[in-house]
């Protein structure tokens, strides 16, 4: 019985049973299937084909049954999305940002990858200024395995659309890590990937943000991300699900995500150009966190 319990938890936890999504879709289906019984029926009724009424009852409220059983597994099955927010298409599935390491340069054409870092665009990787498991300190790490930190330092000291007066302010006071901080949702674009100023420090190094911080930097970055895509397709994890500190409430995985969405639609900012979108990556630890049903069948998100 425990282990019925748990497999039922696994497979039916994101969409309840009485869910008014499910129950409205469900009944689009049987408004086709009534559809096509009606049709038959004017080819042949019960009685000419020699079979009992209550058969043929107890098979259609059969399959009626089979039908919803396997929509509410297909719903809190769901692992992939298909969207489209200003006339630009958003594809949400699971992946990993740094698949486009992998790749040869000519292969990285066309495509750009977002990786969120801290207000200061720091790159020295010890667990204190950076921590190894985030996604800022994996990229350091790579980059400077690649011999190219150096590089990428001199990219953000030069760039000039983060480094135009009034966006950002000198931090002499600070004693390890660079002096320079940012506004959050400042960009700097890097072989391919773009750095994007997410968090911001305390004065012990610990990366912080607020919840209305987190919407403000989501509608910086449409904003910014507008003048350096090129009609590209932009690459992006979901922000803030690793080991963010949200000061006054801490967002789930799913409001995370639908912020995000939100945020894009309001902001205007859409990807025409030919085959080119947006893709939202969601890593394979935090699939289960996401209801990628209601993501789906959201209205506010068309």
């Amino acid at each position: 019985m425990e282990k019925l319990k748990e497999w039922f938890k696994i497979n039916f936890s994101k969409v309840n049973i009485l869910d008014g999504v499910l129950w409205r879709n469900y009944l689009s289906v049987i408004g086709i299937v009534s559809s096509i019984v009606t049709l038959i029926s004017f080819f042949g009724t019960a009685q000419n084909m020699e079979i009992s009424v209550i058969y043929i009852a107890t098979i259609f409220i059969a399959i009626l049954a089979l039908i919803f059983i396997y929509m509410w597994w297909s719903a809190n099955q769901q692992k992939y999305v298909r969207l489209r927010i200003n006339n630009t298409e958003i594809r949400i599935r699971e992946g990993n940002i740094f698949e486009l390491l992998e790749k040869k340069p000519k292969d990285r054409r066309g495509e750009i990858s977002i990786i969120g870092v801290n207000d200061y665009y720091d790159t020295i990787v010890d667990d204190r200024i950076i921590a190894k498991k985030t996604l800022h300190g994996q990229y350091i790490e790579r980059i400077a395995d690649a011999g190219k930190l150096e590089q990428l330092e001199q990219a953000i000291e030069t760039d000039e659309m983060i480094n135009k007066e009034g966006n950002y302010v000198e931090a002499t006071e600070r004693t390890r890590g660079r002096k320079r901080r940012y506004s959050i949702g400042s960009l700097v674009e890097f072989e391919a990937y773009v750095l994007a100023a997410f968090t911001k420090f305390d004065e012990n190094n610990k990366a912080f943000l607020t919840s209305e911080e987190y919407i403000e930097f989501w509608m910086r970055f449409w904003n910014n991300i507008d003048e350096i895509y090129a009609g590209r397709t932009i690459n992006i994890p979901l922000m803030g699900a690793g080991i963010t500190r949200f000061r006054n409430s801490k967002l789930s995985k799913q409001e995370l995500l639908e912020i995000m969405l939100w945020s894009l639609k309001i902001s205007g900012f859409h990807n025409t150009y030919a085959d080119k979108q947006i893709n939202i990556i969601i890593y394979k630890t935090d699939i289960n966190d996401i209801d990628f049903y209601h993501i789906q069948h959201n209205r506010s998100f068309r």
